[in-house]
């Protein structure tokens, strides 16, 4: 997989190591809208984002390694041996970067890094840590016919592109949206709106949300009676012949 540092073999066969307190981390800012208080246990961070794994000092430390679990599979992020510089593997090459004074690992996340992960010396290891890692939000897309008639029937669809919404909810001109028996809500993704009426125009948006990101996208409905539509018209001047410096438009009013 990767040359191993001469001194791996002091590290005990697995399993056999004593349990160490468990590994603490933290995601570092920026980072979307992601929880940056440092927890014990289990972490949700981004995709993109940097997480930063700590642990308490463990017997044997001279030489230690980062692993990680997924499934029945186990893996080495990477190997340290002092005084050798530490080996990362390939699989986290460029995006890990080791402290040697107190061991901690940071890694810039990637898709697929949902896994348990843990530091292991040679006399004890932590526990498994498990990281979830959660693609952001893209903003959303909403889909509809933004002018109506009134006295019909509409409806607004609500999709995300990137990631997966936990979350969605509407506004109606920067208030929250409550369903009634003409307003109603299919998944939260799709509003109706049932009879429109011309109170019913203004901007509504779409507000997705999942564990690390939130986004939001707004939608002009204009709501209208027939007898009052107006349509664009465009007009047009064509000159045959010779050239005219100069065009002028002027509107003739009734009775002007």
């Amino acid at each position: 997989m990767f040359p191993v540092p001469l001194l791996l073999p002091l590290l005990l066969a697995p399993g056999s190591a004593a349990v160490a307190p468990g590994v603490t981390a933290r995601t570092l800012a920026p980072c979307y809208s992601a929880d940056l208080r440092p927890a014990a246990g289990s972490l949700v961070s981004a995709v993109g984002c940097t997480v930063l794994l700590t642990a308490p000092a463990l017997r044997g430390s001279r030489a230690v390694s980062w692993e990680y679990r997924v499934g029945s599979e186990e893996g080495v992020i990477l190997t340290y041996g002092f005084p050798h510089p530490p080996n990362v593997s390939r699989l986290y090459e460029n995006r890990a970067t080791f402290n040697e004074s107190n061991l901690s690992l940071q890694v810039v996340l990637q898709r697929g890094d949902s896994r348990l992960y843990r530091l292991r010396a040679q006399e004890e290891a932590t526990t498994w840590f498990h990281l979830r890692v959660v693609e952001p939000l893209s903003p959303p897309e909403i889909v509809g016919n933004s002018l109506v008639k009134a006295g019909g029937n509409t409806k607004l669809v609500c999709s995300v592109v990137r990631g997966t919404a936990d979350a969605y909810w509407w506004k109606k001109n920067g208030e929250l949206l409550v369903g009634s028996e003409r307003i109603q809500f299919v998944e939260n993704t799709t509003l109706h709106i049932l009879r429109v009426s011309i109170s019913d125009s203004g901007y509504y948006t779409c507000v997705v949300s999942n564990a690390v990101s939130q986004n939001e996208t707004s939608f002009l409905l204009k709501v209208h009676h027939s007898a009052h539509v107006v349509l664009p018209v465009v007009l047009s001047c064509v000159m045959v012949g010779s050239l005219a410096g100069v065009f002028v438009w002027y509107q003739r009013r009734k009775n002007s």
